[in-house]
């Protein structure tokens, strides 16, 4: 006579249940992997265009050619025309200032260290900061008054908000005998 086992019937339920809770559970690791990948990924395309900013703008500095602000007639100083590719999920990106440094989403345009920072965060990442040399990056916001790009007030950072592809100049300039890095649109006003 042979014997039911009907044990093995009983326990296919829970060995259903048992490997849909570990798929669900994988789904749920790779989801939350993605995003991290996501936002290191986002933050390495930055950080990337901003070491090839700086390499562009150590030559430029090292020229030597510099625009006096206040002098009309002021011969060029030398400029650097970046095109940044940003990603979507940027929260900012700011050249001479730590726009959100009570990390509570009310910017403000102050410089740190004279400007000589970069900050950037992306959304679902921490704020980064690139240190950079006072000597010889000092940013500074372009205005464009009385027909010449200078620097916006008694010096502001440029803080960008979005994502996307953006087109920047970078110009050598000085202002009271002190060099800084204007940075304005390329608007074709100049």
């Amino acid at each position: 006579m042979v014997k039911n086992d009907d044990d093995a019937v009983d326990q296919l339920p829970i060995r259903l249940m048992m490997s849909l809770a570990i798929i669900a559970a994988i789904v749920v690791l790779l989801a939350g992997a993605s995003g991290v990948l996501r936002t290191f990924l986002a933050e390495q395309q930055i950080e990337t265009q901003i070491r090839l900013l700086e390499a562009s703008l150590s030559t430029m500095v090292a020229s030597g050619a510099v625009r006096d602000v206040d002098d009309l007639h002021a011969a060029e100083g030398g400029k650097r025309v970046q095109t940044f590719s940003l990603p979507e999920s940027l929260v900012y990106l700011s050249f001479g200032g730590d726009p959100d440094p009570t990390n509570t989403g009310v910017f403000s345009s102050e410089l740190i260290e004279d400007g000589a920072a970069i900050f950037y965060k992306v959304q679902g990442g921490s704020t980064h900061v690139i240190w950079l040399a006072k000597e010889s990056y000092t940013f500074r916001e372009g205005a464009f008054i009385d027909d010449h790009w200078t620097i916006n007030g008694n010096g502001h950072s440029l803080v960008l908000h979005t994502g996307g592809t953006l087109t920047l100049v970078f110009e050598h300039v000085q202002k009271n005998h002190k060099s800084h890095i204007l940075i304005h649109t390329t608007d074709d006003i100049d």
